[in-house]
């Protein structure tokens, strides 16, 4: 399944997935509740393998190492799962497990948003830091990524340089801005 995906065979079918695993399609479904499952499947062991770019060992770390820390293991995440993450986008309307399993992830996301930048987070109200949190997350989002890497030609180095940027200017001006309210 992640074969083919990342050779660009977006969705693959039953076949595909028996011809390059070298079974036969009974076998596919012998072992899967359908496609569907092996989508499902994948997806989670996807989120398994990439574990450690969820770990978040620097929060008490200077916000520039925190925020390059931050991107470098979204960008490394992407660069390694965006076609999967991609087909489980397309897919997630018309599949429950799909839509489920693209929910755990975005959580996980936000929840290392929020360990990372704890620092800043305590400096806000609850509301502010929502906003924030979400305000990280969909600026290093998969889909910001696929954006910058297919509509403006940005490659991986390019996207984390203008994502570092972006987080600690973003940050700086909402603590400031938080301080100046108190």
């Amino acid at each position: 399944m992640f074969a083919l995906i990342r050779d660009g065979k977006v969705p693959p079918s039953a076949d595909d997935v028996a011809e390059r695993a070298g079974v036969s399609v009974s076998s596919i479904f012998r072992n899967f509740d359908g496609l569907h499952d092996l989508q499902r499947q994948a997806l989670e062991r996807s989120q398994a393998n990439f574990a450690h770019l969820f770990a978040v060992a620097d929060a008490d770390e200077e916000r520039s190492v925190r925020v390059r820390s931050h991107v470098r293991a979204r960008v490394e995440l992407l660069e390694s799962a965006s076609a999967l993450l991609r087909i489980g986008r397309s897919r997630a309307m018309d599949h429950e497990p799909l839509t489920e399993g693209l929910a755990r992830l975005r959580g996980r996301l936000a929840d290392q948003t929020r360990q990372r930048f704890a620092t800043e987070i305590e400096q806000i109200t609850p509301a502010e830091a929502a906003n924030l949190v979400a305000l990280i997350d969909a600026t290093t989002s998969p889909e910001a990524f696929d954006l910058m890497g297919a509509a403006h030609s940005r490659t991986s180095r390019q996207i984390s340089k203008t994502w570092i940027t972006a987080l600690e200017t973003l940050l700086a001006q909402w603590v400031a801005e938080s301080e100046e309210q108190t």
